[in-house]
């Protein structure tokens, strides 16, 4: 078992292969570049090309001036016929070079970037897929982060293994065929001793990756501490928390710098111990090939041109070896970003369609909640075996104290979530039996805390029906007594909203938010809260709206206020995630418990031992 541990360690210093696994991954969204990604590679030949041409020429010129001594004036035309195609290989390289650098670099970013943007396409997809529960599990900031820039790990990845693995290598491949070319013997000696100077790469391999693993831990909690502090900004203004804030970002943000001074030092100490050990190597070969001078196979060899002609060959090969041993550092930083973006694109969504799933029906006769229990975790019930029925048509009412479970009973009706115990059924079928999108096309809500999209009135109403017509959204914002109001401002419906609305009212938001319910024509509306955060103005506004709203509609609505209540066929009492009275607004009234206590306590008719055992 030990041998087995360090087996795997000594492989996960190196990363190279689970690189490779992650490049594999990354295939499906670096194909549809292939014709891009094969130009970075004709243009790496062309460098490697041009970069090699630089060393032919060398011997010829050492023994040229070798020769000078011997040139008479004669000789001159000798002399340029020499020297001409020399230069003219030092031009033709040159060229090459060039075009080779603009074709890696061009066509690089746009491999990055295409291949990052398919990547990032593909995780907000997975995203879109999670349940409710695992955003109330994540924190936002760092779902933020993994898919910003944490992905961008996948464009360093790209790049290492393209120009790295694959470029460096090549301009290797060209250089060690004209060491061969030179002096097959002294090659060897090269390919036996050089592979020492990625040493120190391996040894700090392993440090950076932990060093790494940390740093982007470090992101994701200032990516979770900007979005919270954006969120709460209003709060921070409010109780002059600018100090606070500032300090906690300092801490979150001196953290993230510890982390990447530590990954530079590792860095810092394998690129220096890289450059000592290549020289120190370089100079042992030197060493080695003096001593050889005076022998006759130095001279049959070629000579001193030759030797130079080897030396400067070995000078050039070190700039792409070196840059392939410090990739091995840069591999274990993307691998690192990779991990935390493929835990999400891995995640098994926790709400799936079964896979004889049926399309759910749009006419129905009645939904049954059948002894549901639910808990959002162990040991805590929220919902203890709740059992009603609703016909459709009917309006039915949750109430009871905060953290009673109706909004959680709410969050169960379009499936957001799945009970652990029991089953909510149409006409019969469990709703795992048919499939969710079909049955969340069945449902429109209106919230507590309405959302509106950063981007126009237009869009944010055809959120219901994104295929409508502009008669459809005028009849949907007409319907939801707001359209007058667009109609008022310059660009109507193409008024941008700003963050969450903020550009309208509170009434405003709410009736851009039936709008959108009412475009959809859905024969099932959920209403939680919408009303409570109004003023009276504003409500009597919304409720207008909403009574035109939930005509044929089967409604399910949490409220306080009793005006929304008691137009409700059945009314159901929760306390302790149980419902414990049930009935009509008279019949609750009639009976005398908990709901007519909590009705006279809001009408002002309790005295105050009532309104204590009440609360």
């Amino acid at each position: 078992m030990g041998k087995d541990k360090g087996e795997g360690k000594r492989l996960d210093w190196l990363s190279v292969r689970r690189a490779f696994g992650y490049l594999t991954r990354l295939l499906p969204y670096l194909k549809p570049q292939w014709p891009q990604a094969l130009l970075i590679l004709v243009g790496a030949s062309m460098y490697a090309a041009g970069f090699a041409l630089r060393i032919p020429v060398v011997k010829p010129f050492v023994d040229l001036g070798l020769d000078v001594v011997n040139l008479s004036e004669a000789d001159a035309r000798r002399v340029l016929e020499t020297t001409l195609p020399l230069a003219g290989m030092l031009a033709a390289g040159a060229v090459l070079m060039a075009l080779g650098t603009f074709l890696k670099q061009y066509f690089m970013g746009y491999v990055q970037a295409r291949t990052r943007i398919r990547l990032q396409r593909a995780v907000v997809d997975r995203l879109l897929e999670q349940p409710i529960s695992f955003f109330n599990a994540e924190r936002k900031g760092a779902l933020l982060s993994r898919a910003t820039s944490n992905i961008s790990a996948a464009s360093t990845l790209i790049k290492i293994a393209v120009e790295d693995l694959f470029s460096h290598p090549i301009t290797i491949i060209a250089i060690l065929i004209t060491m061969v070319y030179t002096s097959p013997s002294l090659t060897l000696v090269v390919l036996v001793v050089c592979p020492i100077v990625l040493v120190p790469v391996i040894l700090f391999a392993q440090k950076i990756k932990k060093a790494s693993r940390k740093k982007y831990q470090g992101l994701e909690n200032q990516g979770n501490f900007f979005h919270q502090m954006l969120d709460g900004i209003r709060v921070v203004k409010a109780f002059r928390m600018q100090d606070a804030q500032k300090e906690e970002f300092d801490r979150v943000s001196i953290d993230v710098f510890a982390r990447e001074r530590k990954i530079a030092r590792y860095k810092g100490t394998a690129r220096a111990l890289v450059e000592i050990t290549y020289n120190l190597v370089m100079a042992g070969i030197m060493v080695g090939v003096g001593f050889v001078f005076t022998t006759a196979w130095f001279e049959e060899a070629g000579g001193i041109g030759m030797f130079i002609q080897f030396v400067a060959a070995s000078f050039l090969i070190y700039d792409p070896l070196r840059r392939m041993g410090h990739s091995v550092n840069e591999i274990q930083e993307a691998t690192v970003g990779l991990d935390r973006v493929f835990e999400i694109y891995d995640r098994t969504p926790e709400i799936m369609d079964r896979p004889d799933a049926r399309v759910a029906p749009r006419e129905f006769n009645e939904i049954s909640v059948e002894n549901v229990s639910f808990q959002y975790v162990p040991e805590r019930q929220v919902l203890n075996d709740v059992s009603f029925t609703v016909k459709r048509g009917e309006m039915i009412a949750f109430v009871g104290q905060s953290g009673m479970g109706k909004s959680t009973m709410m969050d169960l009706i379009p499936r957001f979530y799945d009970p652990v115990g029991g089953a909510l059924k149409v006409d019969g079928t469990d709703l795992r039996d048919l499939k969710a999108d079909s049955w969340l096309s069945n449902i429109a809500m209106v919230t507590q805390e309405t959302f509106l999209f950063n981007t126009t009135i237009r869009k944010n109403i055809m959120a219901g029906k994104p295929e409508a017509t502009e008669e459809e959204v005028i009849a949907a914002a007409k319907a939801a007594n707001v359209w007058d109001e667009i109609a008022a401002m310059p660009k109507g419906l193409d008024t941008l909203l700003g963050d969450r609305g903020v550009n309208l009212s509170g009434g405003q938001r709410q009736r851009v938010a039936i709008a959108r319910a009412f475009l959809k024509k859905a024969p099932i509306l959920l209403l939680d809260e919408a009303t409570s955060n109004l003023d009276t103005r504003s409500e009597r506004e919304v409720q207008r709206a909403l009574d035109s709203l939930v005509e044929g509609c089967t409604v399910f609505v949490v409220a306080h206020r009793l005006s929304t209540i008691r137009k409700a066929d059945k009314i159901l009492v929760f306390h302790s995630g149980r419902i414990i009275e049930s009935g009509s607004h008279e019949e609750l009234m009639e009976r005398n418990g908990h709901y007519a206590t909590a009705v006279r306590l809001q009408q002002g008719e309790t005295t105050e031992s009532e309104q204590l055992e009440v609360a």
